[in-house]
Formats: structure tokens, sequence, C-alpha cells
């Protein structure tokens, strides 16, 4: 054994540490294990420290959030439509169409208009319930396999980091993450946990209990999930809950005080008596939740697929905020945590992909009213206006359905009102950072970004004079190099849209002292936009309930292309006499007839307002575009969504 020399500082230093609890500084170690001296075996036992995963595709932490810092990903949100008012400043819930993914990095931008300062460090509890990506097999309302999931481990995993890492960023300082998985990717998913929230900060493996499903006579039946519970920080909201005692402990607690409490007498050794009082709040809640699934049958079924009952929500949505916090679930479903945070007095964002998802939980909020109230209300007076179990009797609380990564062009260009939107949106498509200050830095305005070092200008088409009189041309490339002071020099990029560009391109103008500024041109019109999303991978919207929670990722941009329908009655229901899409396959070619057709929402009353879908009927389910359905009439319409998330406008029966 090698001899420890060590100074009485030295061991003091040491044994502090020890009663602590906490390791003694890096410098020591050299002297306490001398074989691991050397800084490359110290650096190896420094990442011994935790466990984590390594696989093919893992990226930095800084590489990852570094993609939303120079917008490549991050989507300008745009308004959809909104229901109930609300007052300039006050909150309005959200319910977001896209890739989730786009979303938390517009959110951790936290530059657009819709959501600055309103969500990045505020969100209080994050819960989320990802495909588990395991291809398990749920059963659907006919039986139907929910999903399954198509991608890699690896993919996955990585996937849900990336999100996750961005979750941690946007999550308030004293908030709470609950993650919901089953018993096949939790064990990996626990080291990413740890590895990106600290596996100090890990609080609770909560065992979601349930009956009902299938058993098996090769291993013990499967009657549980899994759900972790992490904080951000030690300063986080925790209200202790509890649950109803049983009867059998209520009939032991059999004596009732002068005050109604009940309490149960308990005779000791030497003969003396004393009372033990029930806890009137009842039993204190532990790691295990025994609430029962939702099957189609449930009267608060939605027939999703994995819905999950409003009971779980309400536990974790309880204990870990207090009535005005923000919830936000990015993997949002059947919409269970909006509706249960709407009837707890909670603010709420929810996020999906697919359409389905959206209508199913527009429906469930706009008919909340109808559905039970999930905690007992009292008046001024303590007087019982509404019990648990009872109708909720109140509309949802305002809000809004937007979209992230899918764009209506004609709303970007709306650019006197949406000029911010409309630079972030044009250097994102070509994965240019935006910077500040670079107008100041060249003495030229208008100039937002740089490309290897050298000034990139975005084309002012907000200014109307631009728009409509200024081309590019030579005297314009003349005048740059003018107002620059006669100093630029290298490259000087423009975007523009093409029609802005006369019939100049790339060329070479001299400065005042005879060096070469080489002018460069990202052109921006429709074609090149759409040419632009074609390169990037849109996943198909859902075209059978058996795949609806298939739609995990998109990447990049795409835009929203004209759907034409024309449906008529029949004897039996509707058929499709037309249909129209000009969305491309992955082969880059036209779908043909109904190949392009994901879905049919049914509203079977339309009141000409407010879309209230109350049946989605699925491409898998069309037989030669025609479908039974009961109860149509002249106010029933019809929207239809092709497999990229287009909608046609609302279309009533012919």
């Amino acid at each position: 054994m090698s001899k420890i020399s060590l100074t009485p500082d030295e061991k003091d230093i040491i044994i502090e540490s020890l009663n602590n609890d906490i390791e003694p500084p890096e410098e020591l170690f050299a002297k306490i294990y001398p074989r691991v001296a050397d800084k490359a075996n110290l650096k190896k036992l420094n990442r011994a420290k935790i466990a984590t995963l390594e696989y093919e595709g893992k990226r930095s932490e800084a590489s990852i959030l570094a993609e939303a810092g120079t917008s490549i990903g991050s989507a300008p949100l745009q308004t959809v439509r909104c229901f109930g008012e609300t007052k300039s400043d006050e909150w309005r819930n959200l319910l977001v169409q896209g890739d989730n993914l786009q979303f938390l990095k517009t959110c951790y931008q936290n530059t657009d208009p819709m959501i600055k300062d309103k969500v990045k460090g505020k969100i209080k509890l994050i819960y989320i319930d990802p495909p588990f990506a395991t291809k398990s097999e749920f059963s659907g309302k006919d039986g139907e396999k929910s999903y399954g999931d198509k991608i890699a481990t690896s993919e996955f995993i990585e996937g849900l980091r990336e999100r996750l890492l961005y979750l941690r960023e946007i999550l308030s300082s004293d908030g709470s993450i609950y993650l919901h998985l089953d018993q096949k990717m939790s064990h990996y998913v626990k080291i990413i946990m740890d590895e990106v929230f600290g596996k100090n900060s890990f609080k609770n493996e909560i065992i979601w209990k349930y009956s009902g499903g299938a058993s098996s006579k090769r291993f013990f039946a499967r009657k549980h999930d899994t759900i972790f519970f992490y904080t951000k920080s030690e300063n986080y909201t925790f209200n202790q809950q509890f649950e109803k005692f049983s009867e059998a402990t209520i009939n032991r607690f059999n004596k009732i005080d002068s005050s109604g409490h009940r309490y149960k007498e308990n005779k000791m050794a030497d003969g003396r008596v004393y009372n033990t009082f029930m806890n009137e709040n009842g039993k204190p809640s532990t790691d295990i939740f025994e609430i029962n699934i939702i099957v189609s049958s449930h009267d608060e079924s939605v027939y999703y697929p994995t819905q999950k009952p409003e009971k779980l929500l309400e536990r974790i949505i309880l204990a870990s905020t207090n009535p005005g916090d923000i919830i936000l679930d990015c993997f949002a479903g059947s919409g269970t945590t909006p509706a249960t945070a709407e009837k707890l007095r909670r603010h709420w964002i929810a996020c999906d992909f697919g359409k389905h998802a959206i209508y199913t939980m527009q429906k469930r909020l706009l008919r909340i009213g109808g559905s039970k109230s999930l905690v007992e209300e009292k008046d001024i007076n303590e007087k019982i206006i509404t019990k648990i179990g009872d109708p909720y009797k109140k509309d949802s609380k305002p809000f809004c359905v937007v979209s992230a990564g899918a764009y209506d062009f004609t709303k970007i260009m709306e650019l006197h009102k949406n000029k911010e939107a409309y630079i972030d949106f044009v250097l994102g498509l070509f994965q240019l950072a935006r910077e500040k200050d670079l107008s100041e830095k060249y003495k030229l305005v208008n100039i937002h970004a740089e490309k290897n070092n050298n000034p990139v200008e975005v084309y002012p088409v907000w200014d109307d004079e631009y728009l409509k009189n200024i081309r590019i041309d030579d005297d314009y490339l003349k005048g740059i190099v003018t107002q620059s002071g006669g100093k630029l020099k290298g490259e000087y990029h423009i975007v523009v849209p093409e029609t802005c560009l006369g019939q100049i391109s790339d060329t070479v103008v001299r400065n005042t002292q005879g060096g070469k500024v080489k002018f460069k041109f990202f052109k921006f019109p429709y074609k090149i936009l759409e040419d632009v999303s074609r390169n990037f991978q849109v996943e198909d919207q859902p075209s059978s309930q058996a795949n609806v929670n298939n739609l995990v990722k998109s990447t990049g941009f795409y835009f929203n292309e004209d759907v034409e329908i024309e449906v008529e009655k029949t004897n039996a229901g509707i058929k499709i006499t037309k249909f129209k899409t000009d969305i491309l396959n992955k082969e880059g070619k036209k779908y043909k007839e109904l190949e392009g057709l994901a879905m049919l929402l049914v509203d079977l009353d339309y009141d000409g307002k407010v879309f209230d879908m109350e049946h989605t009927v699925f491409a898998k389910d069309l037989k030669d575009g025609e479908i039974k359905i009961d109860g149509v009439q002249k106010i029933t319409a019809f929207i239809a969504i092709d497999k990229h998330g287009n909608e046609s406008p609302v279309t009533k029966v012919k």
C-alpha cells in the first residue's frame, strides 16, 4: 500500500467534508489515492459518479440548446381560433398544434410575442405521457391496436432527452415534472432524468396500479405504469394529499366525541386507556396510486387510446401546484391534463401534433360543463354548493388554438403586424442565427445575422416603399457600399423574395478602396419555400384509430395547402364525392383520389360558428368514399384532414 502524506490542515478538511456528507476537494484525491493521481484517471473517476447512457446520436446539452438560440427548429406561433373573451394582458390558455420540440424551442427562445415572458421560467408543473416506444399494443374503441411505435430505442431516448432539456429550461425554479412511462422504457429514461435534472432532484417513483386488461399464463399480469417525480430545486411546491379510509378502518374508530370526531380506545398494559383520533383528512397518499383505467364505456371516455383518468392528474396537480399556476403537457393526446387543470382553476398549455387530438381536446374543453366536478366547492358561508361528482356546470376559461411549425403564408406576410416573426421565420429557413446590434456594427440597417462572419440583410418587405417601388439592382447594391462608408468588404448576403430581386444574381461591387464586395442572395419565393419544406420530414396524420399516437415528431416547417371536399347524404350515412389536396407523398408525387386523406371530422349539428367534432372517420374505415353515420342532416358539417394535417373549410353535407 502506498503511504499517504497529509498535512494537519488537509486532514481537517477531509474530516470536515466527511462530517458534512460531502466529497473532499478534488486536489486532495491525488494524496488520498495516489494511483489515480493523473488527470485522465481523475476525469474517469468524476464521470463514474453518475451512471449515464451512451448511444449513437447522443449530442451535448450545449449543442441541443444552441439550436433554439440560432432559431433552428423554433417556430413562430400563429393563432388559428380563440374561444372566450380576455382583457389585453390577461392569461389565455393555449392548445398548440405542432411538433412539441419546435414549440419548446420557441418557449426557450422567449421572443415570440404571444408567449414572451409568459412561459419560460413560469411553468410550475409539467406532466408528460409520451408514446412508450416499445411497440406495445393497446386496445382502442373497437379493440384495435392504439399504436405501434416505430422509432428505434436510441432515437426515442435522444428525442425525449432533447425535449427534457428544453422542459427543464422553461420549468420554474420551484417547479416539478412528472414523466409517465411503462415498464419497458422506465429504466432507460430514469437514467436520462437523473442526467438532465440531477439525481438529487428525484423525489418518487410512483406506481400507478390499475385493474382490468389482459392477463398471461407466461408471466405475472402487468397492472401498473411508472411515473417519475422530479423537481428543479429543493424549493418546490408540495401539498400533501389524502385518500379516504377504508370502511374497515372507519369501523375501528367506532366512537364519536361531543364535537363529532371519530376515535378509538386503546388499553395499555397497566390498565390505562388513551384515545386515538382518526385523521379527518384521510390517510396520507403514498407512492402507490390505485386508480382504475378509463375504458370506452366509462362516462369520462372520449374514445381516445391510452386516455388517462382525471383522478390520476388531479392527485398530481393538487400536490404540485396551487390555483393560478401554469401546467404544461406537451404530449396531451386526449386532453386529460388541460381538462383536469381547468376544473382545478389552474392555467394550462397543451400540445399535440395530431389534428384528431387537437379537435378531441377542443371538444372536451368546450363541453366541460357537462362533465363531473372534481372538488367540493363552498360559498362564503361555508355552505357546500357543488359536491364531488356533481356536474361541473362551468364554461372553460378562454383559450386559443395556435399553430407551431405550420404556416399560412398570407399571415406571415401581414408584415406590419409580424415584422419580428417574419425576420425569425426567414432566417430560420436558411438556418441563420438572429443576432442583436449588427446594424450598429456594420453601420447598415436591416442586418440581423451573420454567415461566416459576414453580414446578412433581411430585405425589408415590411416597408411599403421597398415592397412597392424598390427592387434590388446595381444601384441598390452600390448604395449599400456607400452607406457603409465605402469600407464594406468580403461577402454580403441578402434574404429576399424573388419577386423583389429583379434580374440581378450573385454579383461583385467594388468599395472606395478598390476591394471586392461579393453580394449573394438567399432567394425567398413561394416555390422555393415549398421546395425547402419538402426537404423536411413531416409525419403523416393518422389514417386509422390504430395509429393516432404515432405522431411523435416532424422536423422543419411545412406550409398549409388548400384542401377541398364535397360530401353528400346517402341512405346509410355519407359519401365523399370530391376530395383534393396538393400535398406530395414521400416519393414526391401527388396522392391519387382519397389516398391523401387522413380523416374526416364530423359535426352533426353545426351551428355555423364553432365546429364541435362529434365523430372522427378515419380513412381506413372508408369504403369507396362511403361511411355509415347515423343522424346526418342538412346542418351536418365536415372537415377533411389530409395526411400532412391541412384542413378543408367547414363543409356542409349536400
